[in-house]
């Protein structure tokens, strides 16, 4: 009898439903799937678009407060499949009116001490996401992750856009290095502090995008690291040596506790990448029950070409007046106002703008390391009784917005300030530009009144003539990778000759490629950089346009262009539809295109190179065949209005 017991024990253990191993989740047209595994040893994942491999196995994990969260896991359940499809607005950006539309499951596992987590999965059309979830109740108790393991393994099959983790002069990451253009898929970065997101890959004759979004305060911005055998990339926390904050680097949060969102996007065509707005959709809603004062528009900046005008009274009534004059909304003034003098304050600056209809934005540090300084000054923004101070005072004179400076590093208390500041300056109803920042990872989504980032080599650095040189090549790069993730404080648009310690850069760009520089990148704070007698020069048309060129895009699409080499976009105000390219290349170029459909039977503009880099051609065009080619100087442009 106890043979036959035993024997009926095996057989029932044998007739068991086995553990899966394997999980696959397809996006819902099928094209994208996130196969996830586990081995027995080690969680990981693949992803595949139309069954070709764009990310090789891939390990999956991370270690918290020494344990492995990855590593010998065991599989508990998976969620059954939750359909997202979720409408909402933004203030500015490439489309203002997006949908959330998704598939997510939730696979949750217990590590080897039996701690649970969970592995957040959401598939799109055009890419994938993932975050975890480490379980557990608010006991307010502080964990660390020491290490993050998640990798990248991108299929080496091509080419790769990345640049390195910047480190400028003050040994602060400021995202303002060149990419590495179309270099080798997982060649190691020589500078020995990784690469920085977002990172733009040609592969398997496909395009995808690497990045992270929903950063919320309990963890530093990362980037990537792929040193080693293998050379997958794989997450890398800030710099222990970033100056200025002596914080660890490591992130730190009670339980429960959500990582950032890992994010591929994929797609056939570059112009997935370019329109794409996954970055934005992994955020929050927005938090402000009331954004009607945010008002996205155009600047002057006097400070570019002539940086003592700030502190000049009369020379920044002259601004103000020119703007009121081009129809722009704005007048930024930036590091020095407090130092004004030559009859007037800022004070005074402010309330003549009021009577001119034009909104101030001034500048303040951030102040990151200063949060000791007995200047009461360099610490109004990381105080928070000085910085609410600051605000209220500022916003019952009238002042627009903030240009905030230099954050200096990417650990988790500065991300922290961020939000601090953000969410202040909304209480103040103030929106906010963040220079010397962090990359975008999709904040404006949740706080609005965030108008844009800087985190790119802009116009700021063409005093130097090796950057004025390389200027057209590197805006054909930043439209496919850095301007992809967020609205892009690049100051463009400057005909003149930047002046560095009484030295002049010559502009080797063409104006045509200046001017459409105000549609090839987009922000919600487009800060025109020149000073006010190179815009008053200008012929009519280029002057006209640069008076009507809206910030706030109903739609945007890539029409032509390769990394390095040109680029021709189309974006959509209302029914008018204004179309951009440039050359990046030291030779003439015909760009060819396809307009968009609605253009067809629409009269337009066209303003283009003239007979040399310092003249404009201006003709009346018909839209009468999709079909457009338009011939550009080296470095050349062009800009083209469809009523």
């Amino acid at each position: 009898m106890k043979r036959i017991i035993m024997s009926l024990l095996m057989m029932s253990i044998y007739l068991l439903p086995a553990l899966p191993s394997n999980w696959t989740i397809a996006s819902l047209d099928g094209n994208i799937k996130f196969i996830l595994s586990d081995n027995g040893d080690q969680l990981s994942y693949r992803v595949k678009y139309r069954n070709i491999p764009v990310i090789e196995t891939s390990v999956l994990g991370l270690v918290m407060d020494g344990e492995s969260y990855g590593r010998k896991a065991k599989w508990v359940s998976s969620s059954k499949v939750k359909y997202i499809n979720d409408a909402y607005t933004l203030k500015s950006g490439k489309r203002i009116h997006v949908v959330d539309h998704c598939k997510e499951q939730v696979f949750s596992f217990r590590n080897s001490n039996q701690h649970m987590f969970q592995l957040v999965v959401r598939i799109y059309d055009n890419g994938v996401a993932f975050r975890y979830i480490l379980q557990g109740t608010s006991d307010r108790k502080e964990h660390k992750i020491t290490q993050e393991q998640t990798e990248f393994a991108v299929v080496p099959d091509g080419k790769a856009w990345i640049h390195p983790y910047d480190w400028n002069s003050r040994k602060k990451p400021s995202y303002e290095q060149y990419c590495n253009d179309g270099i080798p898929i997982r060649k190691n970065c020589e500078t020995g502090r990784g690469w920085a997101f977002p990172m733009l890959f040609e592969t398997n004759h496909l395009w995808m995008m690497i990045t992270e979004a929903a950063l919320d305060g309990t963890y530093p911005a990362t980037h990537i690291d792929n040193s080693g055998a293998a050379n997958a990339y794989r997450i890398r926390f800030p710099e222990q040596d970033e100056v200025v904050i002596p914080d660890d680097h490591s992130p730190v949060s009670a339980l429960p506790w959500k990582t950032p969102w890992r994010v591929a996007i994929i797609g056939p065509q570059l112009n997935t990448i370019f329109e794409s707005q996954l970055v934005e959709n992994l955020n929050p809603p927005c938090s402000l029950s009331d954004t009607s004062w945010i008002k996205p528009g155009r600047a002057c900046w006097s400070w570019w070409y002539k940086g003592s005008s700030v502190k000049d009274y009369p020379t920044q009534l002259q601004y103000v007046d020119f703007c009121q004059r081009m129809g722009w909304e704005y007048d930024l003034i930036d590091a020095g106002w407090q130092n004004m003098t030559n009859g007037g304050t800022m004070e005074d600056v402010v309330r003549y703008a009021n009577t001119k209809g034009v909104g101030i934005w001034l500048w303040y540090h951030s102040g990151a390391g200063h949060e000791d300084d007995s200047v009461r000054q360099n610490r109004l923004m990381c105080d928070r009784r000085l910085r609410r101070t600051e605000m209220k005072r500022i916003h019952e004179l009238g002042v627009k917005g903030i240009k905030v400076d230099f954050f200096d590093t990417d650990k988790q208390r500065i991300i922290n300030l961020y939000f601090s500041i953000l969410k202040d300056a909304a209480d103040n109803q103030l929106m906010v530009d963040f220079h010397g920042a962090t990359l975008p990872r999709g904040l404006e989504r949740t706080y609005p009144n965030l108008m844009s980032t800087e985190a790119v080599r802009g116009a700021e650095s063409l005093g130097q003539q090796l950057r004025c040189d390389k200027a057209a090549w590197h805006n054909t790069i930043v439209p496919f990778t850095r301007n992809v993730v967020g609205s892009m404080d690049y100051t463009p648009v400057t005909f003149s000759n930047k002046i560095r310690q009484g030295v002049p850069a010559i502009r080797r760009t063409t104006v045509a490629h200046q001017l459409s520089l105000s549609v090839v990148f987009e922000s919600g704070f487009q800060c025109f950089a020149d000073r006010a007698e190179a815009y008053d020069s200008l012929p009519d048309e280029p002057k006209q346009f640069l008076k009507d060129v809206p910030v706030v895009w109903d739609e945007s699409r890539l029409l032509a262009g390769y990394p390095g080499k040109n680029v021709v976009v189309a974006r959509r105000s209302g029914s008018t539809w204004y179309v951009a390219g440039i050359n990046g290349m030291k030779e003439e170029l015909n760009l060819s295109f396809q307009l968009p459909e609605e253009c067809r039977g629409k009269s337009g503009l066209l303003i283009k190179d003239g007979k040399d880099g310092n003249s404009f051609y201006t003709q009346k065009i018909e839209a009468t065949v999709s079909a457009m080619k338009v011939t550009v100087l080296p470095e050349g442009g062009f800009v083209a209005v469809f009523h």
